[in-house]
């Protein structure tokens, strides 16, 4: 089986006719329709009704079009992985907290890449204790990470070189009806439906540690919905599921556009830093990571952070001085 077969079949199933689909490979209508029967000999199943005009697909291709297109896709990617890890031995990885992996990490990279244009990078996303792991371990050489000052990463001094880039903010939102319900209520009135962090988690230590107590002391609490994923969280305060405390680089325009509101009468903000690592380790990346720890300790602070600081003013708090 060859992979110019598969692909001759999906520019058939997107255009609906074999002279369409000839034209677009480049190839004579009888090659184009002499591929299409190998894949089939291949498959062992007929893909095309040929007793029927116009063009008509067999039950069985029609309904495994998605699965096809899926399977090209894969061997693409898998193509493109594979080559990237054997093209440059300096490759970098960033190891990143989920939430960072979305909200920070592209700009992050953009500036990375405007000192090293031709550097090439993966990202992996985790929970912040399996970031820090890799880091250590020797999997990553970058970790970008969230810290407080009760929640420290604890990456001994020798081991990694160590930058504040900014801040952000863990902020306490719900949808507009569920604020309006539970703004309009007394203490203790009116249970608060909570979307919660598990406690083992970075962000369910945060808000343990710093913010949730005071809420419970004052309020009964009901959890309706626990998740380590901070956009899962998200989308569930957004149709109205409960309250959660969340990063507010993350629901920045959520704030902005009015879907969210901060419940700042009920619990109070927790500011964090968003802090980068960068590995200290004998070998052929030492020279690249130190260049690059020491451009960024110049102007560390990226977009994100200003975005943290917009989305509190949107909900009418101001910034705290850093």
């Amino acid at each position: 089986m060859e992979l110019k077969w598969l692909d001759d079949y999906i520019a058939l199933i997107e255009t609906g006719s074999f002279s369409a689909a000839a034209k677009r490979r480049h190839v004579s209508q009888p090659a184009f329709s002499r591929r299409i029967q190998l894949l089939e000999e291949w498959l062992g199943v007929t893909l095309i009704d040929r007793a029927r005009k116009p063009l008509r697909f067999t039950p069985v291709a029609s309904e495994n079009h998605a699965a096809f297109r899926g399977l090209v896709a894969r061997i693409y990617e898998f193509r493109s992985t594979i080559k990237s890890e054997s093209l440059d031995i300096a490759d970098l990885t960033i190891a990143a907290q989920h939430t960072l992996a979305t909200s920070y990490v592209p700009a992050f990279l953009k500036r990375l890449r405007h000192l090293e244009p031709e550097q090439n990078f993966r990202i992996r996303s985790e929970n912040r204790s399996d970031a820090v792991t890799m880091l250590m371990r020797g999997q990553a050489e970058i970790l970008i990470t969230y810290e407080t000052a009760q929640t420290p990463c604890g990456i001994p001094a020798p081991l990694a070189m160590r930058q504040v880039l900014g801040g952000d903010t863990l902020m306490l939102v719900a949808s507009p009806a569920l604020h309006a319900s539970l703004g309009a209520a007394r203490d203790d009135a009116v249970p608060v439906p909570m979307l919660c962090f598990p406690p083992e988690s970075f962000f369910g230590q945060v808000v343990r540690q710093e913010a949730l107590p005071e809420l419970m002391r004052r309020h009964q609490v009901i959890v309706r919905c626990v998740s380590e994923f901070a956009i899962g969280l998200r989308e569930l305060a957004l149709v109205g599921q409960g309250a959660a405390w969340l990063p507010g680089s993350l629901i920045a325009d959520d704030l902005k556009r009015g879907r969210l509101r901060a419940l700042e009468t009920l619990g109070r903000s927790v500011d964090m830093d968003i802090v980068a690592y960068f590995a200290l380790r004998p070998g052929d990346k030492e020279a690249l990571l130190t260049r690059q720890f020491e451009a960024l300790r110049g102007g560390a602070e990226l977009l994100p952070a200003a975005a943290a600081r917009r989305s509190k003013e949107a909900s009418g708090k101001k910034p705290p001085s850093r």
